[in-house]
């Protein structure tokens, strides 16, 4: 979803640009700009183009105006706009009567803005637009471990994105093995592709690069039950230098329009952020429940009252039950400590989907903290957690 015409005319740039016919039409989206100065020009247009000319071609050539109207081409069009005044003086009635009736708003352009003001200040206003709505806020520092919450934040992003493109969206989280969908909509158009096609295809397709600096690539698969070829566009989402999930965005038989692809940068960048906000919250938090960890070992702290609030704090459900376990290294030679971050590593990828948290207690021993799943019993737990182990 681009800009509708009537919201580029409500702008303070755009407010002496005067509708002189097709006002029916003030809701159509805006995806582009045409610029029409040549005879053959508006052949070249996709449709759903803002396609704006000086009148001068329509001058030299005194029947193209009417040649233009009365085409295909013309009714895909989202409006036009015309410097009155320079080329031609005014616009016969019989061109203003299609416009009416096609309802495709016809402006009069005024003299002074220049074609690249008018492509910065639409492209400006689609940012805008935009940013606003997909204004989601940042990760609450005490719900970073809260997974309900992090999946609360990639659905409203996603499910915006779809709303915004009109295109479904999905994000595959690579630690978890979990895939948060726009709408069940995605899973209509999967077909026979498989999930990790999507970023590594064992089928045969041909692959467009987007923006190299994000690595957006499109995929094409073609086949004769499809019309157009089957695409979809994949971004990897990286923290530091490792890829965390993936975005993907599926067109199927159609394409993103230019303005959309806005809100596909704009909802990457949002993920991207979202990822790297949960990371730097789960540092701090990690060091916090060392902090925490090692005062109730030591006994500096040891009111309920308090370790319940603290526990709080640190994003800890005091209503559940946990299992800590310890972990200590026995050979002398080898400190755990020196391995903290590989450990960390590993047990976020092996049991991310527990909420699970770790705390170094020295150079050779650390806990987890792992919540008991009341669904399954003891047993199983406990052979969930041997597992883990």
């Amino acid at each position: 979803m681009g800009l509708t015409i009537r919201e580029m005319l409500r702008a303070e740039f755009f407010k002496d640009f005067k509708v002189i016919a097709g006002q029916g039409g003030l809701d159509k989206q805006i995806q582009g700009i045409a610029i029409l100065d040549a005879p053959d020009g508006y052949k070249w247009t996709k449709g759903r183009e803002f396609v704006i000319s000086s009148g001068y071609v329509f001058q030299q050539h005194p029947r193209l105006f009417e040649e233009y109207i009365n085409s295909d081409i013309f009714r895909e069009i989202s409006g036009m706009g015309i410097k009155l005044d320079r080329y031609l003086k005014t616009i016969p009635d019989y061109i203003t009567d299609v416009f009416n009736e096609y309802n495709i708003p016809l402006i009069n352009i005024p003299m002074g803005p220049s074609w690249m003001e008018i492509m910065n200040q639409l492209n400006v206003l689609v940012m805008n637009k935009n940013i606003r709505q997909f204004r989601i806020g940042n990760i609450n520092p005490k719900s970073f471990s809260n997974l309900n919450y992090q999946s609360r934040k990639i659905n409203k992003i996603l499910s915006q994105m779809e709303g915004e493109m009109n295109f479904p969206a999905m994000l595959y989280d690579l630690s978890s093995e979990k895939a948060y969908y726009s709408s069940p909509t995605f899973l209509e158009l999967l077909e026979d592709i498989q999930i990790g096609d999507f970023w590594n295809p064992t089928i045969e397709v041909t692959k467009e690069i987007l923006c190299d600096n994000l690595k957006m690539i499109r995929y094409r698969f073609y086949d004769d039950k499809y019309d157009k070829p089957y695409s979809w566009i994949t971004v990897p989402i990286t923290v530091g230098d490792k890829i965390k999930a993936y975005f993907v965005v599926v067109e199927a038989t159609g394409l993103i329009d230019y303005f959309d692809q806005f809100a596909l940068r704009i909802g990457f960048l949002l993920l991207q952020s979202l990822y790297e906000q949960i990371l730097v919250a789960q540092s701090i938090g990690d060091i916090g429940f060392e902090k925490f960890i090692t005062e109730i070992i030591s006994d500096n702290l040891s009111d309920d009252e308090i370790i319940a609030k603290r526990a709080i704090d640190l994003g800890l459900d005091i209503n559940l039950n946990y299992y800590l376990i310890l972990m200590k290294q026995e050979r002398k030679e080898a400190h755990l400590v020196s391995y903290k971050n590989e450990l960390k590593e590993a047990v976020s990828s092996s049991i991310s989907h527990m909420e699970a948290r770790m705390a170094m207690i020295d150079d050779n021993r650390c806990v987890f903290l792992l919540p008991i799943d009341n669904r399954i019993s003891r047993k199983e737990n406990l052979k969930l957690n041997e597992k883990i182990s």
